[in-house]
């Protein structure tokens, strides 16, 4: 019965708009600007990954799944901003023609850039609480197994309509190309209900992510000058959830309102089709600030890196190099000679090569008599490998000491030999 409904002449809301109202240019000219950013930032951030991905096979054969995940997140950006960004083409005409090739085009990049990108935020939500939480990863062949899953899943639901209705299944759909608004059940259960299943689940992943962080803190499980750095972490994985559904949200609520007739107006269309669009270039803001360590790294990440994969951007990094040594004295009771006093004097010094320690050095001070005093001094040195904050803190440390011309480098050379000579000059005897 919809089938014979598609074969007969469209309706007033379905078939070519003749003239694009005067009043809705100022919108769309937005959406199509919105779309042309998400397409430029997606697309730039995409081609850095290739290269990331190809240099890092080629040095250590080796890849970062989170990495991958991205990958596939800016993807389904791309195939969304463009859906978009082809508005430009019914700008150019001052008309919407449903018999336009870009038409279908434009129809079917919307089902597949809204589905894909739900797919894959919820995906990298998945990932984040299993190696955060339960620091669990996939193999890497069943991790490839799942990606290629996840996209067969994609293209298959879209195509569902293709297969029943062909060329007919996308009409105008307010002021651009979409799935008819006779076929409601299609358009429930082959995007809506995904969309909003997606919308549910990263709220409720990242909830739980954030509570069982802070829980977490709260009991001591980081020490202390971890905690606040997992606090700015776990307030800065809210972001994720609350981008993806301010984005999505307005335009799968106004379609849902169509089904129940109440269809939206055409600058409510635009204006939540330039939300979704933003989609793309929120996303490459958002991953490129929040775990740029991963994406910008001259090594491949190694997988088994949980918390440490973020950087909130206004916390401090825990101080890696360097030592503190505490010195305190004060007046020992009997039978406790060992006693530290309240006042303390701190002094602390920097040095770039220097190991890490989770446990600074403890100075005890002992009086023994009236003018003696002994000081005993307990060091623990805790070694660990380094990580990448390190050493990009030790290379941008070497490029600021370092001169920035020939001529520099010679002179230091130049006065580090002679002062050498100097010394050596001094030790000849007469």
């Amino acid at each position: 019965m919809v089938a014979r409904i598609l074969l007969e002449p469209l309706d007033r809301e379905s078939k070519s708009l003749p003239r694009i109202p005067p009043p809705i240019h100022p919108w769309l000219q937005a959406v199509v600007a919105l779309g042309f950013l998400s397409f430029v930032a997606s697309c730039g951030l995409f081609f850095i990954l290739i290269y990331r991905l190809i240099n890092w096979q080629i040095k250590s054969k080796k890849t970062n799944q989170f990495v991958i995940l991205i990958f596939n997140l800016l993807w389904a950006d791309i195939q969304q901003s463009l859906a978009f960004l082809l508005n430009v083409e019914w700008l150019r005409l001052d008309r919407l023609d449903v018999d336009n090739p870009i038409c279908f085009a434009q129809g079917w990049f919307v089902s597949t850039g809204d589905l894909a990108s739900g797919v894959w935020c919820f995906t990298i939500g998945l990932h984040t609480f299993a190696s955060v939480i339960l620091n669990y990863r996939l193999k890497p062949r069943y991790f490839f197994l799942t990606i290629a899953a996840l996209w067969f899943f994609v293209y298959f639901v879209t195509s569902i309509g293709i297969f029943q209705y062909g060329t007919d299944l996308y009409v105008r759909a307010g002021a651009w190309c979409w799935v008819h608004h006779d076929l409601a059940e299609l358009r429930l259960w082959t995007h809506y209900f995904w969309i909003f299943l997606f919308e549910f689940g990263n709220v409720i992943i990242y909830a739980v992510i954030y509570t069982m962080l802070i829980q977490r803190i709260r009991s001591g499980y980081y020490r202390p000058s971890q905690a606040e750095r997992v606090k700015a972490i776990s307030n800065l994985m809210v972001a994720y959830p609350v981008v993806y559904v301010i984005c999505t949200l307005p335009l799968a609520s106004a379609r849902m309102a169509s089904m129940n007739g109440h269809p939206p107006s055409l600058a409510r269309l635009c204006l939540s089709g330039a939300m979704i669009t933003s989609n793309g270039w929120l996303d490459v803001l958002l991953y490129t600030l929040t775990r740029r360590i991963m994406i910008f790294s001259d090594e491949p990440p190694p997988d088994d890196n949980g918390i440490e994969t973020f950087a909130a951007f206004w916390a401090k990094s825990e101080k890696r190099f360097g030592a503190a040594t505490t010195c305190e004295a004060g007046q020992p009771t009997p039978g406790h000679p060992r006693r530290k006093s309240k006042s303390a004097r701190v002094r602390t010094g920097k040095g770039l090569v220097t190991l890490p320690s989770k446990n600074d050095s403890e100075s005890d001070l002992c009086e023994l008599g009236d003018k003696e005093i002994k000081m005993v001094t307990t060091t623990h040195v805790v070694s660990e490998p380094a990580q990448l904050a390190d050493l990009e803190e030790m290379e941008a440390e070497a490029r600021k000491n370092r001169p920035r011309t020939p001529v520099g480098r010679w002179s230091e050379e130049s006065e580090r030999m002679m002062g050498l000579k100097e010394m050596q000059l001094q030790h000849i005897p007469d």
